[in-house]
């Protein structure tokens, strides 16, 4: 396998302008509690690929370190199974911002996350299949 795993400065989604857009006009119906998706496909002028936004509240986790750890499962989760959204995106010539949103008060082992991530991926998977079909 000659996969990459990365997760580039070019992935992440840091514009001001951008972020205010997605959660604006962007779909907010996908969800795997604890975990909801954001999304908003735009056209390969704006952004090229995905930009990703990674989000956890101050409000369930007052300290940083916890907030840190969580944050690192969701971008690590992305890191290794964002290759099937960047072919499809690519076969539609699509761009696409994304943003994890973590909802729970209390931690989740790695494993739950990631179960709990497939399941919201899936979702997100055939709902951008399903607009370029």
């Amino acid at each position: 396998m000659s996969e990459n795993f990365f997760f580039p400065k070019t992935e992440k989604l840091c514009s001001d302008k951008l972020i205010d857009r997605l959660f604006t006009e962007g779909n907010r119906e996908i969800g795997s509690f604890p975990v909801r998706l954001v999304y908003l496909q735009v056209p390969p002028e704006e952004i090229s690929g995905i930009n990703l936004l990674v989000s956890v509240s101050k409000r369930h986790f007052k300290r940083a370190v916890k907030r840190n750890r969580v944050k690192r499962q969701l971008r690590e989760y992305y890191r290794l199974n964002n290759q099937k959204l960047k072919s499809i995106l690519a076969a539609d010539n699509q761009g696409l911002l994304l943003a994890l949103i973590y909802t729970d008060g209390k931690l989740w082992s790695t494993e739950k996350l990631n179960k709990r991530l497939d399941s919201a991926f899936e979702k997100l998977l055939s709902a951008i299949g399903g607009k370029s079909e």
